[in-house]
Order: C-alpha cells, then sequence, then structure tokens
C-alpha cells in the first residue's frame, strides 16, 4: 500500500495528445457543479451535423483522487480518442473523489457527497443531452483510478442510462451496489481493465469486480495490460466502447502497442454481438460554408462565451458550501405481499426523440426522459415469460411488531430443487444487509417501517422476490410518578 501511495503522490501524467475539437467548462446550475465538455473536430466541423443525420455517441469519465486527479486531466487524456471515433465526452467534478474527504476504500452509498454526485452527474448528463447532439442512447460510463466506485454505482442504479461500462485501473466495491437490480442490466457488456504492475487496491479490486460481474453472469471482457503500471490508456475503454456501437474509427486505434492479457478467472458471460446494430465508418468533416453558430445550446443568450478549455473560468470550487443540490425523487420501490412470487418486467423503451439540430438560436424545448438502450433484449438465457407461481415464502420467527432494539429472526421456505445453486440476498429498505443465506437475523434498532426483503435467482436464472413487513416502535422511556402535596385537613 506504501508502493501505491507513492506512485500516487507523483500524480499521473497526461501522455495523450490534445485533440482538435472543442472544451468547454461549464457549470451545472441546479447542482452548482463542474464539468468539462469536450466537443470532437467532426462536430466542430459540421456544426454539430452528424454525416449519418444521426446524434453523437457519449462518454461519460470519472476522474480518480484529488489532488493526483481531476476532471482536467480526463477531458485532456480523451481528447485524440474522442476524435478519433467521434465521441462527445463529459468529465464532472467529483465531490467523492477527494483524499481530505473520501471513505477509502467506499463502502456506504448514503454518505452525503455520493448522494449529491450521483444527483449532479444525472443533471448533467440531462443537460448535455438538451443543449447538443449528444445521443442519450449511446453512452458509455468510464473511470480511471478512485472513479470507479461511482462508476459501478451509477450503472447499478441508472442501468437504462447507460449503454455500457468499461472502468481503467479503477477500484471496485459490492458494498456500494443494489443486487436488486442486477436483473436489470445482466446484458449489458462489461470493460474491466488494469495494468500489470497497477497500484494494489486498484489491481486487487479490478480482479474482484471481474469475480462479481462473472458471477452474476454479465458479458465481461477483462484484460490487464503487460508491463503497465497506474497510467492513463483511454483506449482501451474506447475501442470497447466503439465495438460495443459496433462505430469504426477514422484513424487506426491506438492499442496497438499495448500488450493486452486475458484475465482467466471466472465464468465467461453471455455472448451479446449478436444484438448489436450494424458498423457505421465515420464521414471525413465537411467544411462548412457558412459562418459556424454556437456548437452548444446556451441557457441563455449571453452565456456561451469565454469558456474554452486553454482559458478556463477561474475555480468552481470555493471554501464557501454549494448551493444544495435539487432533490431527485427516488424510484417508488416495487413491493409483494407475503409469498407472492414474481419476475419483475423490463421496463418498456421510450419512444426516440426527434433530432433537434444543436445550432438553433431559439430556446430549446425541455427534452423528454432519457429512452432505454436500444440493445434492451434479455439474454439468451433467460425465461422470457412469467413462470407459474412457487411454493415459497418468507417467514417471520416471532412478531411483526416490537419495540426498538427489536430482534428479529426470518427465514425463506423454499422447494429444495429451487434451493440448491440459488443465490440469495437480504435488504432492508432496499439496503443490502445479507447474502448467501436462506435464514436472517438480527437487531433493528431504529423505530419506523423496515421492509425486509429475500431477493432470490434460481439456478435457471429466474428472480423471486418476497418480503415482510416489520415495524419498530420507539422505545417507552419511564417519567417518574408525580406525588400530589399533602393538603392540611385540620381545622
Amino acid at each position: 500500500m506504501a508502493v501505491g501511495m507513492m506512485i500516487g503522490s507523483l500524480g499521473c501524467a497526461v501522455p495523450q495528445k490534445p485533440g482538435n475539437g472543442r472544451v468547454k467548462l461549464e457549470v451545472e446550475p441546479a447542482t452548482n457543479t463542474a464539468y468539462y465538455l469536450y466537443l470532437p473536430e467532426d462536430y466542430v466541423a459540421n456544426n454539430g451535423r452528424h454525416p449519418q443525420n444521426e446524434r453523437w455517441p457519449v462518454v461519460l469519465t470519472l476522474h480518480g483522487l484529488r489532488p493526483y486527479d481531476n476532471a482536467g486531466p480526463q477531458i485532456r487524456e480523451w481528447q485524440e480518442e474522442a476524435d478519433r471515433y467521434g465521441f462527445i465526452v463529459i468529465a464532472p467534478e467529483l465531490r467523492t473523489c477527494d483524499s481530505l474527504t473520501m471513505q477509502l476504500p467506499l463502502r456506504d452509498p448514503t454518505l452525503p457527497y455520493v448522494r449529491k454526485d450521483e444527483q449532479a452527474v444525472m443533471a448533467i448528463l440531462d443537460e448535455v443531452f438538451r443543449r447538443t447532439n449528444a445521443d442519450p442512447e449511446r453512452v458509455l460510463a468510464t473511470s480511471f483510478s478512485s472513479g470507479g466506485y461511482l462508476a459501478h454505482y451509477m450503472v447499478n442504479r441508472y442501468p437504462e442510462r447507460f449503454s455500457c461500462i468499461a472502468v481503467r485501473g479503477s477500484n471496485f466495491s459490492e458494498a456500494m451496489l443494489n443486487p436488486t437490480q442486477i436483473p436489470r442490466y445482466r446484458d449489458m457488456r462489461v470493460g474491466i481493465f488494469w495494468g500489470e504492475n497497477d497500484i494494489k487496491i486498484c489491481r486487487d479490486e479490478s480482479e474482484k469486480a471481474v469475480r462479481w460481474y462473472r458471477q452474476h453472469h454479465f458479458d465481461v471482457q477483462a484484460k490487464y495490460v503487460a508491463g503497465l503500471g497506474h497510467e492513463r490508456r483511454p483506449q482501451v475503454a474506447a475501442a470497447f466502447f466503439a465495438d460495443t456501437i459496433n462505430v469504426l474509427p477514422k484513424t487506426p486505434p491506438a492499442t496497438s502497442t499495448l500488450v493486452m492479457k486475458d484475465y482467466p478467472l471466472g465464468l465467461p458471460g453471455p455472448a451479446m454481438a449478436q444484438n448489436r446494430p450494424e458498423r457505421r465508418q465515420p464521414s471525413p468533416p465537411r467544411t462548412p460554408s457558412l459562418p459556424a453558430p454556437p456548437l452548444v445550446q446556451s441557457r441563455t443568450p449571453d452565456t456561451n462565451t469565454g469558456l474554452v478549455f486553454n482559458n478556463p473560468q477561474p475555480r468552481v470550487h470555493t471554501g464557501e458550501p454549494p448551493a444544495e443540490p435539487t432533490q431527485i425523487t427516488p424510484r417508488e420501490p416495487v413491493r409483494t405481499t407475503p409469498s407472492t412470487i414474481r419476475v419483475p418486467p423490463r421496463q418498456e423503451p421510450t419512444p426516440r426523440r426527434v433530432i433537434r439540430q444543436p445550432y438553433s438560436s431559439a430556446t430549446p424545448e425541455p427534452a423528454p426522459r432519457t429512452p432505454s438502450r436500444t440493445t434492451e433484449q434479455a439474454a439468451p438465457n433467460r425465461e422470457r415469460i412469467t413462470p407459474p407461481e412457487i411454493p415459497a415464502r418468507l417467514r417471520v420467527h416471532g412478531d411483526h411488531t416490537g419495540v426498538a432494539p427489536m430482534w428479529v429472526n426470518l427465514s425463506v421456505e423454499i422447494p429444495d430443487a429451487l434451493r440448491n445453486g440459488a443465490q440469495i440476498f437480504w435488504t432492508n429498505n432496499d439496503n443490502q444487509m445479507g447474502k448467501g443465506s436462506f435464514q436472517a437475523q438480527g437487531l433493528l434498532r431504529d423505530p419506523g417501517v423496515h421492509e425486509i426483503k429475500a431477493v432470490i435467482i434460481t439456478p435457471d436464472d429466474r428472480e423471486i422476490i418476497l418480503m415482510q413487513t416489520i415495524k419498530v416502535l420507539a422505545p417507552i422511556t419511564s417519567q417518574p410518578a408525580v406525588i400530589p402535596p399533602k393538603t392540611d385537613t385540620t381545622t
């Protein structure tokens, strides 16, 4: 670990060449979060028009631990790859990845800075989709170093917003992930890349990530680069993304100089090649004959100036606390009555938005919610029909109501044919509380309603959700009896 910290203290240089596109420093107003936006060379040359009359794929890259990394180096390292494939790149400044405040390893998804970054990232994505010709159906989540904690977390929480994930020398924490979300994105491609001589914690947690995704039957590509340390190599994630959405580079990829070796541990995931769209070759840029209008829609007519990368605004993060971010209403949890088994249906895709040219001076209409990915098809080995009800139930051994702290003991009753080889996860109000055993017990200390769920993934890859509600009352505090004062009865 000391060696890793020594390497980290030197920082990570950016060896990649600058691009020929345009960099802008923006601040998302609702969450007061700064982010860099890179528009690729062809986007700039064609005033935002795509040669195939479609939208531009998006890369969301999450930086590592400050002060060794931040959004600035991230946007610089991605410019060459963005020009090569025609990617719009977003690099937000994160509150989580700060060496002065971050929990390391990160294990608690309820920390305030994690929640604020979650809200900020979603707000930034919505703003970029509204103001540019970015494609909400083709989005890569990628990261470097400790940014991996948030990359895995965001994809787990919002799988419908991302096409794939490809992390580079990144951290991973199973405790940050909600296991009940797994069926919603098991068909997503996962790329995990690291250096043979990477920092120990990044190397170890990358291997843990491979094992976790393969254990849950994801389509995983896991490779390490021979001789590479904790260094920036965005070309591996760029090539992975391009292969996923079937976009060809206009210049030879920069992966030929890397010796990449497969990480063999675990079982292979399902092959998804048959679901990929037809490949498209980017066309050479076209020189506009008219003066170029703004490439990014401004929030107001006079706010879209002076934001290029070589003349950035003053640093946004000051000693003053940022404005309170806009609260995003969480999804209402899906509830089932006790002894009810269901396989949650996949969400229907939202209709594609009509493509709007991003260089109009008119104020754009608010964009509808991002549509689901085009590859929203179940893996070939997953059932496509609702299975018949199974005689299974979640049993509470004791009372459903009690006083804090309340001892509870629960168990799952399920036929042996489904029990053998099944995976089980326990959650309390959607927070993971255990896994692997068909019995759960412990103390509930907080007064309130506790929804205890047992999420079972059967050997034939069906999901069963059982739930019981436990009500915990606040402890009763005894008050001393009030003794009335004596009255003089003598006359």
